[in-house]
């Protein structure tokens, strides 16, 4: 029996992994999640609730490592975005295998910036997008003017957020207006965003209109085993609802190669989105994704393969199953509580 411990439960990524792995033969799943009541816990077999990651670190290290030491855990996949750099520490400290990537730089691969400055530094420095980090209005107004005075839209991220958190498009107010009616909820005037308090953190970049791709790779000893490009054509809240699996021999061979760099051991996602003929790395998610489960779909099954690979010594060669599509679709589960 293999013991796997997922942590936030709650969240679509880690519904993604035990998905993955539920109809897999003696894997025993158990589920953590600060919250009682949660829509992953009909997907583990044992579940506990843990203090939150965010609030009460120390607390939740200590529930995870007893966790660990009372139900034999042989696995750990993370799932939360907050939990990579506390586990780039902490699995020093635990028997389980942890399945976050192993990576002189992962710290740094937390922050846009800081990724785009390593990478600016090795001969992928081309498939980095123009970018400008500030700390202050004044600055960033400076930015504009200098870099940006002829283009319709400029794209601003906080350097540290996933999953579209703190991301605006900058437009002028005619652009703005119009696009309110539109429905378009991303659009704020340039005038407006100077007049926000900046204090660091934020960063501006080149707006990119091209399609859209989110690439799954999962490296072992610096050798790339599989690497899964995706069309995200659908996205709501940074969540793929709809998308295809494809074939791309060019991106393929990108984002191998950006992943090589980033980390030596593990599963890595990658997005991108053209300009022209080319390619631009627009985010870096050092850890599984909740549209991973696209992949799994597509007969790469990323949570079992790290664990065969990691855990099993067992070295498969995988095939995916090249223009598959995912649909998500809302579903619902019901609890009878006591009263």
């Amino acid at each position: 029996m293999i013991n796997v411990l997922v942590t936030g439960i709650g969240g679509p990524t880690a519904q993604g992994i035990m998905r993955g792995l539920a109809d897999i033969e003696n894997i025993h799943i158990i589920g953590v999640d600060r919250r009682e009541i949660n829509s992953g816990t009909p997907l583990c077999d044992t579940f506990y609730k843990v203090p939150s990651v965010r609030d009460e670190e120390d607390a939740y290290k200590n529930a995870v490592k007893n966790i660990v030491e009372k139900e034999n855990v042989d696995v750990i996949f993370p799932s939360l975005h907050e939990e990579i750099s506390i586990y780039h520490k902490f699995r020093k400290q635990l028997s389980a295998v942890v399945a976050s990537p192993e990576s002189e730089i992962l710290p740094a691969l937390t922050n846009k910036i800081e990724t785009y400055r390593f990478l600016e530094e090795t001969p992928l420095k081309e498939y980095v997008p123009k970018y400008f980090g500030f700390k202050s209005s004044e600055e960033l107004k400076e930015i504009i003017e200098e870099h940006f005075s002829d283009e319709k839209y400029i794209a601003a991220k906080q350097t540290s957020a996933h999953g579209a958190l703190g991301f605006a498009l900058l437009t002028d107010r005619e652009t703005y207006l119009k696009g309110l009616e539109e429905g378009n909820k991303h659009l704020v005037p340039v005038e407006d965003y100077l007049q926000l308090q900046h204090s660091g953190g934020e960063m501006v970049m080149e707006y990119l209109d091209g399609q859209e791709f989110s690439v799954d790779i999962y490296v072992y000893e610096g050798d790339v085993i599989a690497t899964v490009p995706r069309e995200r054509s659908g996205v709501a809240s940074g969540i793929v609802l709809d998308g295809k699996v494809v074939y791309n021999e060019e991106l393929i061979h990108i984002s191998s190669a950006v992943a090589r760099e980033l980390i030596r051991t593990g599963f890595i996602n990658l997005q991108f989105i053209t300009k022209g003929k080319s390619y631009k790395l627009t985010d870096v998610n050092p850890r599984f994704c909740g549209s991973q489960i696209m992949s799994v779909g597509a007969g790469v099954n990323f949570p079992y393969l790290l664990i065969q690979y990691q855990l099993l010594n067992e070295y498969p060669a995988v095939e995916p199953e090249w223009g598959t599509r995912m649909i998500r679709f809302r579903d619902q589960f019901f609890i009878k509580e006591k009263t």
